[in-house]
């Protein structure tokens, strides 16, 4: 199970002020899946009126009730934002891209300089990805377009519009000369950058509409002889490359990219809401809050939560998964952490030592892992 935590948005003011003898004593409150329990703070000391003990330990939270133990991660630093920040994205050299609810689209370097495009979509900008060279980025809109961007400039090269359902997955194919899409309608596309055209769809045979939850381009390494090659000059990096579409129905749909033809389906459960795959792992998040995990077509283990999984990702060896806060969860499914905001969670972006929130209170949070 992941436990789910909110802690009283002041409550580091609640501590300073005691310790700085403003009052006496002062309380404060910890939900632990959703039942109340305080805290009183008298001088330095933090006395529980509850089963929870509350602790520090390098810099987080540490909620112990018996042998039970609850890390809650605490930010390292806050960027506040002008405009309620939708999605993000972040490089590990530095670089952090942030979406708005409203269209605003902003490049943030690593020595600080900003790029801003106003209006970047007509309305919520819903996933921003850097592409390998980390020079450029693409982003898709509630708008039903993909815009590709210079992270230098915040110029727009190319719009790719096709789709006529809401997006909800986006990818790149090796260095990003192609591009991949999903969306709601259960179209996926593979778009020529250089011409800003869909140069393929694929769509599920079995059921045509079925909805496009997630995508996944993994490099497999290993050439499959005994399939005839295709070749075109529209197409590039697609040698051993596979192609994980996940749908609504719980069916994860796997495509060979050179050849563009089908290699099967299996079923990861229904009401899939979000997913991610490395060549270890495939990792489905479920309308029921379930969190699964996969070794090939094989369930390795599987979490439950408290409400839906909007967002997985994979990266450095943790699994991270959004639902009302982020678990990091380990490749074994132990939850080692995670991290909670009083006001609610947009989007995340982790990297290695980095975990970037969006928080709905206008401001990005950085969590060191």
């Amino acid at each position: 199970m992941i436990d789910n935590v909110i802690i009283q948005h002041d409550f580091r003011y609640v501590i300073q002020d005691v310790q700085r003898g403003v009052v006496e004593n002062e309380r404060f409150w910890v939900y632990i899946n959703d039942e109340r329990t305080e805290f009183e703070c008298v001088g330095k000391e933090i006395v529980s009126l509850g089963p929870w003990k509350f602790e520090e330990k390098n810099g987080d939270i540490v909620l112990k009730n018996g042998s039970k133990s609850i890390t809650v991660k605490q930010p390292s630093s806050i960027m506040n934002a002008d405009y309620e920040v939708s999605c993000l994205a972040a490089t590990d050299d530095g670089k952090l891209a942030l979406g708005g609810t409203q269209g605003q689209l902003k490049f943030i370097n690593s020595d600080g300089k900003c790029v801003e495009a106003h209006d970047a979509h007509y309305s919520d900008i819903l996933q921003i990805q850097y592409f390998p060279s980390k020079q450029v980025a693409m982003t898709m809109g509630l708008d039903y377009s993909i815009k590709i961007w210079s992270v230098l400039d915040g110029s727009n090269p190319r719009t790719m519009r096709k789709h006529t359902s809401t997006l909800t997955a986006l990818a790149a194919i090796g260095r990003g000369r192609n591009i991949v899409s999903g969306a709601r309608d259960g179209a996926v596309y593979i778009w020529e950058c250089a011409s800003g055209k869909a140069v393929w769809e694929f769509r599920r045979v079995k059921n045509l509409a079925d909805p496009v939850v997630g995508l996944a381009v993994i490099d497999t390494g290993c050439p499959r002889n005994e399939v005839q090659q295709v070749s075109d000059s529209i197409f590039y990096e697609t040698e051993n490359k596979t192609l994980l579409v996940a749908h609504e129905s719980g069916v994860v749909a796997t495509y060979d990219l050179e050849t563009r033809c089908s290699l099967g389906e299996f079923s990861a459960g229904d009401r899939m809401s979000a997913f991610a795959a490395n060549k270890e792992l495939l990792v489905t998040g479920h309308s029921d809050g379930t969190i699964r995990c996969f070794r090939g077509s094989e369930k390795a283990w599987e979490l439950q939560g408290d409400e839906e999984v909007r967002k997985i990702q994979i990266s450095d060896n943790k699994i991270f998964c959004l639902q009302r806060q982020v678990a990091i969860v380990d490749y074994d499914g132990k939850v080692e952490s995670i991290f909670s905001d009083y006001y609610g969670l947009n989007d995340f972006c982790a990297i290695p030592g980095s975990l970037y929130v969006a928080c709905k209170s206008k401001s990005v949070k950085e969590i060191s892992l």
